[in-house]
Order: C-alpha cells, then structure tokens, then sequence
C-alpha cells in the first residue's frame, strides 16, 4: 500500500510540474519553474535544456549563480556533444563526472567548469520528434539509480509537452503580429491613397503626403523632387517637421547635377545613404542641416515610378534608425507608389484643364485658318521645279481617293502644307482637316485626344470628351509625326485604320468613324520597324501612298520664288516696305546650305526683313558678305554720239529702277510703277534706249 501511495504522490508532483510548465511563457522561465521544483522536493538536481529546433541552430539554456539563465549558441560545440548520441540512439545518456570531461573537454571549460557528481542526458521527445535535451545534473556525490531515471524522463516528457505548447504559442504570437502589422499597414495605405488620389496640385499633394508619413512612420524631414521640364533643373519641395502636426514648407529649384535625387532618376532604385555637410551633393541639404544639426543625416531616397516611368523622387529623412529597413521600407516604397498616381493624376488634370482652356481658341484658330485658305489647287505650294512638280503630280493622282497618305521628308519641308492640298483636292474638302502633332502630346493623354474619354475615365474627367477621329468623322486626319506615337498605343490605331471603329478611354461602347489618314514623319520608319521600335503591320497600313518631299537643296530653282513670297508675306505681316530683292542675295540664298528646308528659309526671310532699313531686302549680318548690300552700282552709259544729254539721264534712271526692282517690269512691284509709266511705255523706252533688262542684272 505504503508503494501505491508513494507512486501516486510522485504521479501527482509530476502533474502539478506540467501545469507550472505549461503555464510558461519562455523557455528561460520554464527552466527557472524546473529547478524550483527540485528544489521544493528536495532533490540535489541541476537542470539545462537544449532546444534543438529544426530551423534554428541548437541553443543551450543554463541556469547561472545568482538565479538568471544563460543562453549558450556555440553551434558546432553543441552538435558534437550528447546531442549527437542521443539523436541516433534516442536513449538516455548516463555518465559520470570524469566520463563526461574525458569525452567532452570543451564543453567543460565552456558550460561545467565547476565538478558535478553524476550527468544525465535524457531525450525531450514529442510524437517520436526530438525536441532537445533534457541535461541534469548532481550536486552531491550520488549516482542517479533507474528510480531516479525513470521518475526524470516523467519530467522530460513533461518538458516536452510544454515545450511544444511554447513553440505553438509563439508560432500563433507571431502570426497573430503579422496580421496586425499587415492590417496596419493596409490602413496607412488605404488612408495615403484617400488622402492624395483626389489632390489637383502638387503643392497640395506634397502636404497631405507629408502629413500621413509623418503621422505613420515618424519621420519628420520629408520632400518630393520632380523633374522640370528643363532637363538641368529639378524641382524640390520640402515639409519639415519641427514642431508636430506643423510642417515648415518651401519649394525651391535646384541643380540637377548637384541634386542626389539625379541618382535616383536615372537608376529608379532606393537609395540610402549618409549624407555630411561637406558632401558635394550634399549643397541642397543646407535646410535639413540647420534644423537638425547633425555630423551627418541619413537619407532614403524612393523612387516615384508610374508606368514603369520614373516621375520623381521621395526624399526622407530625419527618421528611427530601423524606418529604412526591412518590411517599414517595404512600406515606404508602397507609399511612393501611391504617390506617383497621384502625381501623374495632378499633372494630367493640369494638362486637361490647359487643354479645355485652350480649346475654344484652338477651334477658333483652326475655323479661321480653314476659312482663309484659298480654293486654288497649290497656292500655298510655291515652286516649279521638276522635284516639286513630281510631287505634285503624285499629290493630284492620290488626293481623289480615299486610302492612306504617308509624307515623308526631312523637318522644314512643308509636310502640313501638302497635307491641306491632298485634302482640299479631296471629295472630304467640304469638312476641315483635323490635325495633331503626335511628339507635342505628353503620352498619358495621347490616347484620350487620339479617342476621346468617357466621364470618370480617370481623375478629372467630369465629363465626355470627343477625341481627334470623332472629330475628323467623314473628313481627312493628318497626324504629324506618328514616327513618334508610343509604341503601346500603335495596336489601337491600327486597329481603327482597318475596321474604322474604336472605344473611347474608360468605355465599352464601339464607335464607328469614316476618316480618312494623312501621316507625316521626318523618321525612318522602316529603320524603326528593323528596331522593334515601330509595329510592322501598323507601317504597312500607313505606307499605301508614300510621298517623299524633296528638301531645299534639291529645289535651289525654286528658292528665288520662295523668297519673294516670303519677302511680300513678312512685309505685309509687319508693315515693312520692302519692295526689292538684289539679284545677288537670291543668288547667295540659292548657293546656301539649308537643313532646316523651308522653315529656315522663312526664318531667314523674315529676319532679314525686320533688320532691313530700307526698301531693298538686306540679309542678317550672320550670313555672310552680302549682308551689307550696297546701292546698286550706276551703268554708265555707253557715248553713243546719236543719244542727247536727257537720254542719258532718262537711260540711266531705268536702269537703277530695273536693278531695284530685280528686273521685274509689270504689276504693283515693277519698274513700270516706280517709274509712273505703262508697262507698253516702258518697253518700247527700253527698245529705243538700248536696254536689255537680262544685261541688267548681271
């Protein structure tokens, strides 16, 4: 009896240990429970665990002198001790001192300096799994008997038991913590994009971005640098927090070469880095610097990407030591994210809100424009020769028709020019030409001006926009420089010139349009197929008709014709009298390289033209050595004993008018009219005097 009472006592203590264990919240406290335990029954035990886990390198738990445990991690002293023999045996290891020193001499000097009785390693084992060990030893001189063996693998097991429960409660701790953290997170997200998605400015933007980061991560230095649309400037804007909840707020413009934002923009990777005030980079800093004096600042730099295009920088400082690591900065560069919506959607409302504004003007612009060309074939068209007469044989053999137009030609050519005439020629004349310049477009609204947008497409658009073919419905579209049309929005442009319908941006509704397509480009296009930078299939629906407009140098005969219309155009245009043209300026502007074509050629004209004192056009001084025409020089007449002194006055007055007025006889211009004569008067004085108007202008 006295045996079954003393079994139960023992199965009671046993119990009373799991619960103390199992009500542990640390493997340290649970070895501190153990020890106390033995040391309630008086039993001259010492306790150490090992926790082996299956992740984790094995660590020791060693309770020291004055109460606390010690936590041992030497790897590989651990796994080439009793750890190893009891993994492959799974039985307990019985040694005693001296065994124990002759087998393992470093985790002596390491663990058990101090000289022990008797050692026990006993195998922590959970569903045949080995947890770790379970190591005790004496403090007297006793051997520990199979009664005593027994009874401590009870206490093993328990170990176990509450071990597992440990790992399984922490394991639910720390996803429980992951839930929370990914809950916050998903708030601070959520309440960034509420914040800015609805901002219409920038400046605006940068404070409510400010304020959330500062309000979620601390961080008390923030700032957002965009690119200026001169490619040497960036545009800085700062919120400092020195006083919370009150941001001290600049903007200022700053270099792009002595910016550590330019880094970032050309790499569109996170950046952190420390910063001193004696960095080169560090010039734009100086504001940081004075408000938080510091040897240095450690700076994180965000890119802003939308599209897969860099938009700007977020520039943080002034933050907790461990904001820019792991999932914290994670979260950061989701914020950028956010931000950058937000600021392609600020600047795309301020390029729609240019645009509305402009729109009126614009059709008013183009209404006048149409509405005071002429109905001739190729007035515009100055010019006889034989290059530009080819093309525009081709211009009259295609304009009747109704497929595709590509011009090609170098810029300064006159490619809108003929554009009109191809449509004017056409049987859509009745309706104005639509045009659009494809590279003056920012890309993020070319595809709604190209098609239009339905109301809440996107930020800002209240309302309906009809787009560029709508517009050009049963008329012709001259799209200039489609060489240069994203090569994302090519399929879809392609896809109206085939089927001749299309969706409006934020729509499902298919709208069927007949236009008709000029397209012009200075590229090559065929280069640009070659290069995967131009579709195919797109090239080869836009290549039905091409027509090559020749540059200037291949039409020299027809420059003297070009100037004296831009001569008389300018004139008019700026209420000059220039009314004469001298054969040898013609003759320097034919012998005269032109790259820019025809546009150069009207800058020229038109410059010279204001530059001009007189009425005789005189060439800027840039040009050349014809930029100082003198008078034309007199031609003394020849002594002809027959001609009387009034005869040679009268000889050498026309001949000064005919040299003035580049020989030109008849018409508002002409000699004729300078002199106050009828065109038959003046020749038939010419005759009888002798002069030959060609000898003239020699």
């Amino acid at each position: 009896m006295a045996q079954r009472f003393q079994y139960l006592n023992e199965q009671k203590s046993c119990l009373r240990l799991t619960h103390q264990l199992l009500d542990q919240a640390s493997v340290e406290t649970m070895l501190q429970s153990l020890n106390q335990h033995f040391s309630d029954i008086a039993a001259a035990y010492h306790c150490s665990v090992l926790v082996d886990g299956p992740m984790a390198a094995p660590c020791l738990y060693i309770p020291t002198a004055d109460g606390s445990i010690r936590c041992f991690e030497e790897a590989s002293l651990l796994q080439n001790g009793p750890l190893r023999v009891v993994q492959t045996s799974r039985t307990v290891l019985h040694l005693d001192c001296e065994e124990y020193r002759q087998r393992y001499p470093r985790l002596t000097v390491s663990i058990r300096p101090e000289p022990f009785g008797d050692y026990l390693a006993i195998p922590i084992l959970n569903h045949r799994r080995l947890m770790g060990l379970l190591e005790i030893t004496r403090s007297d001189t006793g051997r520990f008997d199979d009664d005593e063996i027994a009874q401590l693998e009870l206490v093993a097991e328990a170990v176990g038991v509450a071990l597992e429960h440990l790992q399984s409660r922490l394991a639910l701790s720390f996803e429980q913590g992951q839930l929370c953290e990914e809950r916050d997170d998903f708030h601070v997200l959520v309440n960034v994009t509420n914040a800015v998605i609805t901002e219409r400015s920038v400046e605006s933007l940068v404070d409510k971005i400010a304020r959330e980061i500062h309000c979620y991560f601390g961080i008390s230095a923030i700032s957002v640098c965009l690119p200026e649309t001169d490619p040497h400037n960036l545009m800085l804007y700062n919120a400092f927090f020195v006083q919370p909840g009150k941001p001290q707020e600049t903007q200022m413009r700053i270099s792009a070469a002595t910016s550590i934002c330019q880094q970032v923009l050309e790499s569109g990777e996170i950046l952190i880095r420390q910063l001193t005030p004696d960095d080169p980079l560090a010039s734009n800093e100086h504001q940081l610097f004075n408000l938080w004096p510091a040897t240095s600042h450690q700076l994180c730099l965000i890119p802003i990407k939308f599209a897969g295009q860099v938009l700007g920088v977020l520039k943080l400082a002034q933050a907790d030591e461990n904001c820019f690591k792991g999932s914290r900065l994670q979260l950061l560069a989701q914020v950028a994210e956010r931000t950058a919506i937000a600021v392609d959607n600020a600047r795309a409302y301020q390029e729609i809100n240019r645009l509305k504004d402009n729109l009126v003007q614009e059709n008013h612009y183009l209404s006048e424009q149409v509405e005071s060309l002429s109905h001739q074939q190729f007035d515009e068209i100055i010019g006889r020769s034989n290059a530009i007469t080819q093309v525009l044989k081709q211009v009259e053999l295609v304009a009747k028709t109704d497929c595709s137009v590509l011009l090609l030609g170098e810029t300064g050519t006159g490619k809108e020019v003929f554009a009109r005439a191809i449509h004017r020629l056409s049987p859509r004349s009745g309706k104005r030409m639509i045009k659009m310049n494809c590279a003056a477009m920012p890309a993020g609204l070319l595809e709604s001006d190209l098609f239009g947008h339905e109301k809440g497409a996107f930020t800002g658009a209240s309302k309906e926009r009809l787009g560029r073919f709508e517009m050009a419905h049963q008329s012709s579209l001259f799209l200039d420089e489609v060489g240069d049309m994203p090569l994302e929005l090519q399929p879809k442009l392609l896809r109206v010139l085939q089927e001749q319908e299309f969706e409006r941006v934020g729509g499902n509704r298919l709208i069927n349009v007949d236009v008709r397509l000029i397209a012009a480009t200075n590229r090559d296009l065929k280069q640009m197929v070659a290069d995967k930078e131009f579709r195919s299939d797109l090239f080869y629906r836009l290549n039905v008709f091409p027509i090559r407009l020749p540059p200037l140098s291949e039409r020299r005969d027809d420059i003297p014709h070009l100037a004296k219309y831009f001569v008389f155009r300018a004139s008019k245009h700026m209420g000059r009298n220039i009314d004469s043209i001298p054969s040898r300026v013609l003759r320097q502007l034919q012998e005269m390289e032109w790259p820019g074509n025809i546009r150069e050629l009207q800058n020229v004209i038109e410059r010279a033209v204001l530059l001009s004192s007189g009425n005789i056009l005189q060439l800027p001084p840039e040009l050349g050595s014809y930029q100082q025409p003198e008078e034309p020089p007199l031609i003394r007449p020849q002594p002809a004993p027959h001609r009387s002194a009034e005869e040679d006055d009268e000889y050498q007055r026309i001949i000064t008018v005919l040299q003035e007025t580049n020989g030109i006889v008849a018409g508002p211009r002409g000699a004729a009219h300078k002199l106050g004569l009828k065109r038959t008067t003046l020749l038939s004085r010419m005759k009888r005097l002798g002069i030959d108007k060609e000898s003239v202008l020699v």
